[in-house]
């Protein structure tokens, strides 16, 4: 009997560790730290290389790589890219942007959310991506009301036709931070997971 339940013990203990993804913990480029899973690619310093190489799928655009980082160099970046290896990272991608004049905690209580920040970031995006598209929810979200005081959580179409964009913004040290989620439909519910742990880790 003692072997049995040492073998089911053994046994769970794999099926545990096999669907534990493993991260590491990255000093972002303003200054606080995250936690990043081992099969995510951080771009920092225009490491655009390392994403090449590590990516495992036959559809890597190189040329869409090198227009997205052309131009930008590591100082006057203010947004910081995270690129899975082994899904598509021209269409699943998470990003970082650091607002350091805005705090979403400051400015939360001076407008109203579904008549002026909804319809506004709605009307940026349809002219960021010329094309049309559709706002699915745009809300305070109370799940993170442990780490941080508000959460604006909003979905839109994304960029290019059946992808979508997924947004949270919180502060943190008292600036605003806009963590961008854009995936298929196939694999929204992974992106966004690593998504919402990212925010978590922040410290």
């Amino acid at each position: 009997m003692k072997k049995n339940y040492k073998l089911l013990f053994f046994i769970t203990i794999i099926l545990f560790l096999t669907n534990i993804s493993f991260a590491k913990e990255i000093r972002t480029r303003f200054g606080f730290f995250i936690n990043l899973p081992n099969d995510f690619i951080a771009i920092q310093d225009q490491n655009i290389a390392d994403l090449m190489n590590e990516y495992e799928g036959s559809d890597l655009d190189k040329e869409f790589f090198n227009e997205f980082m052309a131009g930008s160099t590591k100082n006057d970046m203010n947004i910081e890219y995270y690129f899975p290896e082994k899904i598509d990272p021209e269409t699943n991608s998470i990003n970082i942007n650091y607002q350091t004049d805005t705090s979403l905690n400051e400015i939360i209580g001076e407008v109203n959310l579904k008549t002026e920040v909804c319809p506004y970031y709605l009307q940026v995006y349809k002219e960021l991506f010329k094309r049309n598209i559709k706002q699915y929810y745009c809300k305070l979200n109370n799940n993170f009301k442990s780490k941080y005081k508000y959460v604006i959580h909003i979905k839109h179409d994304g960029p290019s036709k059946g992808t979508y964009m997924i947004q949270y913004q919180f502060d943190v040290k008292r600036k605003m931070v806009t963590l961008t989620i854009g995936c298929q439909p196939k694999n929204c519910n992974y992106m966004e997971k690593v998504g919402t742990d990212i925010m978590k880790s922040v410290n």
